[in-house]
């Protein structure tokens, strides 16, 4: 059995897909959790791999890199900025940013902020980004507001009064990585990472 935790969007279906490919009679176990307990997961062996965005190098651990997820902007529905396709970052200064607190993401929240610097201003900090639902409902609902999502996660979130767009070049991103224990990998986990190989193409 292999044992992943898989908060990857719209790419889990295809990564499931390249792995039963390579690998038909291996059993997946998906698991959800924080980020820190993710990574303790797989020093502890509880977990085969995690993926993790913006991850450092820890002790007892291996990060592979794999691909680059793109950031883009929530907002309301209605507002005249969804009108186009793309948005400047620059266009977003007046209206509050919803985001985790720093401590919980500081990789997320150094991205943004440090993109919102280098588009010449600093982000009015709104409430913080809470779960899901209730980030996106005060979005569509509330006082005119934004957040960022990964572009992957964004393809596949229902959310029918908000709006996702993507950002104008340079756009905000954060890499993912694979976390492993050190060490040359299992079959399964050789399997894994060839999938992942074929789904970053």
């Amino acid at each position: 059995m292999l044992s992943f935790e898989g908060r990857l969007g719209s790419r889990l279906d295809a990564l499931l897909t390249a792995l039963t490919e390579r690998a038909p009679r291996l059993m997946v176990e998906l698991v959800s959790a924080g980020p820190a307990a993710r990574l303790q997961q797989v020093r502890d062996g509880d977990l085969d791999a995690a993926f993790i965005r913006g991850a450092d190098q820890g002790p007892g651990l291996e990060l592979l890199p794999l691909w680059s997820d793109d950031l883009v902007a929530a907002l309301p529905a209605r507002h005249p900025l969804v009108a186009e396709e793309e948005v400047a970052l620059a266009d977003l200064a007046d209206l509050p940013l919803r985001i985790v607190p720093r401590e919980a993401n500081p990789h997320l929240v150094d991205t943004v902020v440090g993109a919102c610097r280098a588009a010449g201003f600093e982000p009015i900090m709104g409430p913080a980004f809470t779960t899901d639902q209730d980030t996106l409902a005060a979005i569509a609902s509330g006082r005119p507001s934004w957040t960022v999502y990964y572009a992957a996660q964004a393809e596949i979130q229902p959310a029918p009064r908000v709006s996702f767009r993507r950002f104008t070049a340079p756009a905000p991103a954060v890499r993912t990585h694979l976390a492993v224990r050190p060490g040359p990998p299992s079959r399964r986990l050789a399997a894994l990472l060839d999938a992942c190989i074929e789904v970053e193409r």
